[in-house]
């Protein structure tokens, strides 16, 4: 189910979702207003002679979408979230985790809640796909000083396994990079009509086809809203989208995930949530 893509561009690597929950042989939708991009933090602080956690070293985040069932996928960004705030060595300060270390160590969660979810896939047999998903962990590393991109793939073939692979960037900034969800041909689609039909924007092409599959509808798995975010060399950012509240009109609404910023979540005691947006 869904659709989660992938690119680079203009020095940033770019992911977007749309944000819409089905379940059932049928697709019916359960929510429109999920998450399926995450910022998964990382930290890493030594320890004195005593123990002591001395003040973090090293900070920075990474992006996280997936596509399929989304228990395990929550459970797998949240705990992972929890986790890497928290790493810890003894003695003097040291370079962080490699990218491939941390991938490895999403994709082990990963694994172990899939097979968590199937073992409670009553009625749907070993062989079913329930309780899979497929996932990138993406963003900036540090140690080779270029964008990478983890590829965590649930399968059910002859037999159950998860693999992790690291695609290759395509040679072209603003293409795909990886592509998320059963959604992939009618993404495809979208994207060659989009390139047809606007030939004169060039920019955000693959978050432009999603919002075109969002309106339009091809595909029964995508709708809702559409989720964006981004990696730079510093972290990872996830953004609100302004809507025009009349078309046409300047006023316009900020969205993220579907979710009214201003009217829906509004302030939380003498704050606002001033992420930033994109048009």
């Amino acid at each position: 189910m869904t659709i989660a893509v992938i690119w680079q561009e203009n020095g940033r690597q770019w992911c977007a979702a749309d944000t819409r929950l089905v379940a059932g042989s049928e697709d019916k939708p359960t929510t429109e207003i999920a998450t399926k991009i995450y910022a998964i933090p990382v930290v890493a602080s030594a320890m004195d002679q005593e123990d002591h956690l001395r003040i973090p070293h090293y900070w920075t985040q990474y992006g996280f979408a997936y596509a399929g069932s989304a228990l395990p996928a929550t459970m797998t960004a949240v705990t992972a979230s929890t986790l890497l705030q928290k790493l810890a060595r003894p003695g003097d300060l040291s370079n962080p985790p490699t990218f491939e270390q941390i991938a490895g160590f999403v994709h082990r969660l990963a694994e172990r809640f899939m097979k968590e979810r199937r073992q409670f896939s009553e009625g749907k047999g070993k062989n079913s796909d329930d309780g899979i998903f497929s996932a990138a962990f993406f963003g900036w590393c540090p140690h080779e000083m270029k964008y990478k991109v983890a590829h965590i793939d649930g399968r059910m073939e002859a037999a159950f396994r998860v693999e992790l692979t690291y695609p290759d960037a395509p040679p072209k900034d603003g293409d795909p990079w990886l592509v998320l969800g059963t959604a992939k041909e009618a993404f495809d689609e979208a994207l060659k009509a989009y390139r047809r039909t606007e030939p004169h924007i060039t920019s955000g092409l693959p978050r432009r086809a999603i919002d075109k599959m969002v309106a339009e509808g091809p595909d029964p798995t995508v709708g809702g809203a559409t989720s964006i975010g981004a990696a730079g060399q510093n972290g990872f950012d996830l953004f609100w989208v302004a809507e025009p509240i009349t078309p046409g009109q300047p006023q316009a609404r900020r969205l993220f995930n579907g979710l009214d910023l201003d009217t829906e979540v509004g302030q939380i005691g003498q704050y606002l949530v001033a992420s930033t947006g994109i048009a």
